[in-house]
């Protein structure tokens, strides 16, 4: 970059942003170690459950698998708890859906990291903040769960050996290496077309303007920021060469101009989600805009400085932490 005297050279802007401090996850094998009183009435058995069809054993597999990589995740401070940002994405996720008249119980997560990435496992779509923060609008973000979401409808393979508790059974440091949620690049093709074919029947058909300026975007800033688009346990959506997903929605659309400032392409970092670093809680950000003065003030993909608001702490009763807890 150019400083004002005109010399060139590097610069390097950095945000560390630390969490997991002090947080409560419930493991589904507590109430093996937790004491319980039956209620007087007993518990009612004339419904007896049917044993599961072979087909039906093999979902419950996938599932286990899911939910042991979800509560793992969630242990090991990757994944915030079900919150607000959850019930947006599901939205999303549920309006692609019925108008695609897909008969499906898809369920939405985020994971706390910044590198652009989505995943999923089972019947759940796990998506970074850093990808929501920079994501421009509704429709940006309905196309990259669109993508995601044609890996579960075509029925791409889940990992199932996961399904097995003694597979999360690793210190919390190895868990980016011990995990791995990549599909192959045949499958990446195969979910991108169908992604597509999701987006034209859905609600969004006549918005994708936006996604397809994201991905441009993307494909331009991939080169300076490496680290940024290298997914951690999921799918990038670029590498630094070329658009690895949704290339076909990245063609459609107006050209990229980076002087428009009616142009709105991407948002920089920490722009949507707010994290609470004692309880991995996250929430939407509420901000006015900020009208733009130059181009430089798009901030694409960027770090910024971090102004906290502060604000007195509420205080939480007994009752509510208990409650909290269980």
């Amino acid at each position: 970059d150019e400083d004002v005297t005109g010399q060139i050279g590097a610069r390097f802007k950095a945000q560390s942003r630390l969490w997991n401090y002090n947080t409560v996850v419930n493991h589904r094998l507590d109430e093996l170690a937790s004491i319980l009183i039956e209620a007087e009435d007993g518990v009612d058995e004339s419904v007896v459950p049917e044993d599961p069809t072979p087909l039906e054993a093999e979902r419950l597999w996938r599932l286990q698998a899911q939910e042991n990589v979800l509560e793992r995740l969630e242990r090991g401070g990757l994944l915030a708890p079900p919150g607000e940002v959850d019930d947006v994405l599901n939205t999303v996720v549920n309006n692609l859906l019925v108008t695609n008249q897909i008969d499906l119980d898809v369920a939405c997560r985020v994971m706390l990291t910044t590198p652009l990435e989505t995943f999923s496992i089972g019947q759940a779509i796990v998506i970074s903040r850093g990808l929501i923060d920079v994501l421009p609008d509704e429709a940006a973000l309905a196309a990259v769960l669109a993508d995601e979401l044609a890996h579960i409808v075509l029925g791409h393979r889940t990992e199932t050996m996961y399904a097995f508790s003694d597979q999360m059974i690793f210190d919390d440091a190895e868990m980016l290496s011990r995990l791995r949620l990549r599909y192959t690049s045949e499958e990446i093709e195969q979910a991108s077309r169908k992604a597509v074919e999701m987006l034209g029947a859905s609600p969004y058909k006549d918005k994708l303007h936006s996604a397809s300026l994201f991905l441009k975007a993307l494909r331009e800033h991939a080169p300076i920021y490496p680290n940024l688009i290298e997914g951690n346990l999921g799918n990038e959506l670029a590498t630094a060469e070329e658009l690895i997903r949704l290339s076909a929605i990245a063609e459609q659309g107006p050209e990229l101009d980076e002087q428009r400032l009616d142009q709105i392409a991407a948002l920089p970092l920490g722009s949507r989600v707010k994290l609470d670093p004692w309880t991995n809680r996250i929430s939407l950000i509420e901000a006015k805009p900020v009208a733009l003065r130059t181009s430089r003030d798009k901030l694409e993909f960027q770090v910024t400085p971090f102004m906290p608001r502060l604000q007195r702490l509420k205080s939480v009763s007994d009752a509510e932490l208990s409650a909290e807890s269980r």
